[in-house]
């Protein structure tokens, strides 16, 4: 994977490339390359964090067909991040062991393709706004609503991942954008997940209790 930098930083601390051609950039090139996580931080620059957090939160975020038990593989690494941010580590840290671990880059490109053009519908509308809802006070806000979405996220529950999941992916643009209102939004969209992924554990609980009572 190419060493250049893919958040394209103008020098002033502030992002040349939005998040969508980040990805897409991402996503193009020679499909048999490997990509590691190293890579991916590293590409990823001064806003590694957001981006990260974003990579594994999309494939759960886009109502696509997702292998099974994709949700508690990519849940970890979530969990790890939003307690890194929750800590107030300026810069990812993952073990050796999953850096170093490589993927294709057409398995990467097949999960994060599709969010591509949601993500150009968000971009209208996001601009820096209540930036101290992502600065580094903010960010432990953010880590907080990663690391419970998260949590969410890494349930075995059918229909419970895209709500948790929209939860992440708000707070971490909002952080990568520096738009306090995606923020909030996500604290909101973190209400409606825990009430959604309730009903469902209640649910099921009572039609087992049904069938086997």
């Amino acid at each position: 994977m190419t060493d250049a930098p893919l958040n394209g930083d103008n020098g002033n601390g502030e992002a040349a490339h939005k998040v969508s051609e980040i990805i897409a950039a991402l996503c193009a090139g020679d499909p048999e390359d490997r990509i590691t996580l190293h890579d991916l931080i590293h590409a990823f620059g001064l806003r590694a964090f957001g981006l990260a957090i974003l990579v594994f939160a999309l494939p759960n975020g886009i109502p696509a067909p997702i292998a099974p038990g994709l949700s508690a593989v990519l849940g970890a690494p979530l969990l790890l991040l939003a307690a890194q941010l929750l800590v107030g580590l300026d810069h990812p840290w993952f073990p050796k062991s999953w850096g170093e671990r490589s993927y294709r880059r057409a398995d990467v490109a097949r999960l994060l393709r599709p969010a591509i053009p949601v993500l150009e519908r968000i971009e209208r509308y996001v601009k820096p706004r209540y930036v101290h809802l992502t600065g580094r006070r903010g960010r432990r806000l953010i880590g907080g609503i990663v690391l419970w979405n998260a949590f969410l996220l890494s349930l075995p529950i059918p229909f419970g991942n895209l709500l948790p999941a929209w939860a992440i992916i708000l707070a971490a643009f909002g952080q990568v954008e520096r738009d306090g209102v995606l923020v909030i939004a996500s604290l909101a969209a973190s209400v409606v997940a825990t009430g959604w992924v309730w009903f469902l554990v209640d649910t099921s609980i009572s039609v087992l209790q049904w069938l086997f009572g």
